[in-house]
C-alpha cells in the first residue's frame, strides 16, 4: 500500500505541468499580492468581509482579483463576520459604553449582515438600562451633588440634564431610556450625597 502511494505521489510529481500564459502569472501575481494586503490589515485587527471588500475597491483592484483574494482568504479561515461582530460589541460596550443603536450602527458601516449584528447584540446581553445607569453616575462628579442639593432654581439640573443627555444620545441609547435613567440618577444623586 505505501509503495502505491509512494509510485502515485511521484507519477503526478512527475506530470508535466502545462505552460501558463504571461496574463496567467500576471494575474497570479496580483491575486498574492492582495492577499498578503488583505493579511497585513488583519495582521492589527479582525475585519469584516465587507470591510475587506470595501479596501479592495478602494485600492480599484479589478474584480476578478478582488474575488479570488477573498475567496483565498475565506477558504484559509480567515473571515468570519459573526466573531468580528461579537468581538466588536463586547470591547465597545466594555470600553466606550456604547449603547445598542451605536453598535448597529457602526457594524453596519462596516457592512456586517444584519442577522449577525442582531445576534451579537443579543449574545452575552448584559443590561442596557443598567450600562446606561452606570455611565451616567461616571459622569455626575462630588460638586454635581452638592450643587444639586444646595441649587433652588434648578439651572444646575437642567445644565447637567442636558450634558448627559448629549452624551447619551452619542453613545447611541434611545431616548425614552436616557430621559428615564437621567432623571432617576439625578434625583438619587441630589438625595444621597455618596450615590
Amino acid at each position: 500500500m505505501t509503495e502505491q502511494l509512494a509510485a502515485r505521489t511521484r507519477e503526478i510529481l512527475e506530470r508535466p505541468r502545462p505552460e501558463e500564459s504571461e496574463e496567467q502569472r500576471a494575474r497570479e501575481k496580483a491575486v498574492v499580492h492582495e492577499c498578503r494586503y488583505l493579511m497585513r490589515l488583519l495582521s492589527t485587527r479582525r475585519r469584516s468581509e465587507g470591510e475587506m471588500r470595501g479596501r479592495l475597491a478602494e485600492r480599484e483592484v479589478p474584480a476578478d482579483v478582488a474575488h479570488e483574494a477573498m475567496a483565498r482568504i475565506a477558504r484559509a479561515g480567515l473571515i468570519d463576520d459573526a466573531a468580528f461582530a461579537r468581538d466588536w460589541v463586547q470591547q465597545r460596550r466594555s470600553l466606550r459604553a456604547l449603547g445598542d443603536e451605536a453598535l448597529r450602527r457602526e457594524l453596519e458601516a462596516r457592512r456586517v449582515d444584519a442577522e449577525l449584528i442582531e445576534a451579537a447584540l443579543s449574545d452575552g446581553q448584559s443590561d442596557e438600562e443598567q450600562r446606561c445607569r452606570e455611565l451616567v453616575r461616571s459622569r455626575i462628579d462630588h460638586r454635581d451633588r452638592e450643587r444639586l442639593r444646595e441649587e433652588r432654581d434648578g439651572s444646575h439640573r437642567r445644565r447637567l440634564s442636558r450634558r448627559l443627555d448629549a452624551l447619551l444620545t452619542r453613545k447611541g441609547y434611545p431616548g425614552d431610556l436616557a430621559v428615564h435613567v437621567i432623571a432617576g440618577e439625578l434625583r438619587a444623586a441630589a438625595e444621597d450625597p455618596a450615590a
